[in-house]
């Protein structure tokens, strides 16, 4: 299991780019998508959970603890400075981008235009979900307050 922040790695909220991915008004994005952001401290903490990248992404699956399930890809990329070795930076969700970000401001009780503060997190109780591969390309995920 790991143990992913939703926060930068300086302990914030993104402004215009993970769970308020969509709030950038100069970009492709729409104004609900967001992602999970995937550290490279992550990556090495939990080898093999996120598979390098390769030239044929597959569609991940990802069952929530409240029975959602939702189509995934592991997007972007980042390289790993120790190896070389390039990783994705965020999941997803995926044929819309937005559908994470709705699924998102619905848990933590937010209205669908709000841009997502710490405060919120904290209010809900966590900034952090829980993720394990349940078998290929499937996942799940805690988010419980």
């Amino acid at each position: 299991m790991a143990r992913i922040t939703l926060l930068t790695v300086q302990g914030t909220v993104h402004n215009t780019g993970g769970l308020n991915w969509g709030s950038n008004p100069e970009n492709h994005t729409r104004p609900l998508d967001a992602y999970i952001p995937i550290h490279i401290a992550t990556i090495r903490a939990n080898p093999g959970l996120f598979p390098a990248k390769t030239p044929n992404q597959t569609i991940k699956t990802l069952t929530w603890d409240d029975g959602r399930v939702m189509q995934v890809l592991f997007e972007g990329n980042q390289e790993d400075s120790n190896t070389g070795v390039i990783y994705p930076k965020q999941i997803s969700s995926t044929p819309e981008k937005n559908v994470l970000g709705s699924y998102l401001r619905s848990r933590l009780g937010v209205s669908p235009t709000h841009r997502i503060t710490l405060a919120d997190l904290q209010l809900y109780g966590r900034a952090t979900i829980d993720i394990i591969q349940t078998g290929p390309d499937q996942y799940a995920v805690d988010f419980h307050p």
